[in-house]
């Protein structure tokens, strides 16, 4: 089992329900009842809260606290990119706080959650094939 077996089984879960949630963007849905895409919105915010703590216990202390310049340079680089993304998700999660939130403003929420699940999908993405591979080696 590699070092980050767990942290890519907690990428797909997170991929999994963005996807759930995206498959049930339908603006006229979601004005009249938005309690289940509201309900896996909280899912997936536990889901990334965990993830993020755990990388950031497990994983940025070692590759940032590394003796070789260009892997502590790639997790700096790393950490501080996910600042930017962390706090975007947590203002987008704090503006729709509810399944009414969500119903009186359904274009708005869509095109909101789209833009975070690109950011959030790409920054996966380079997390499996970057980071991770630097982690597994070290």
């Amino acid at each position: 089992m590699g070092k980050t077996d767990n942290f890519r089984r907690q990428h797909k879960e997170i991929l999994s329900v963005a996807k759930t949630i995206s498959d049930n963007l339908d603006e006229k849905k979601l004005a009249q009842d938005s309690g289940y895409v509201r309900s896996l919105l909280s899912d997936l915010t536990g889901k990334v809260k965990v993830h993020l703590k755990m990388e950031d216990d497990g994983i940025y202390p070692i590759l940032i606290d590394s003796n070789n310049d260009e892997v502590k340079t790639t997790a700096q680089q790393f950490s501080d990119e996910m600042g930017g993304l962390s706090q975007a998700y947590v203002d987008f999660v704090e503006k729709w706080p509810t399944p009414l939130s969500i119903q009186q403003k359904p274009a708005e929420f869509i095109s909101e959650i789209t833009g975070i699940f690109n950011a959030l999908s790409a920054r996966i993405e380079k997390e499996d094939n970057i980071l991770y591979e630097i982690f597994d080696k070290v």
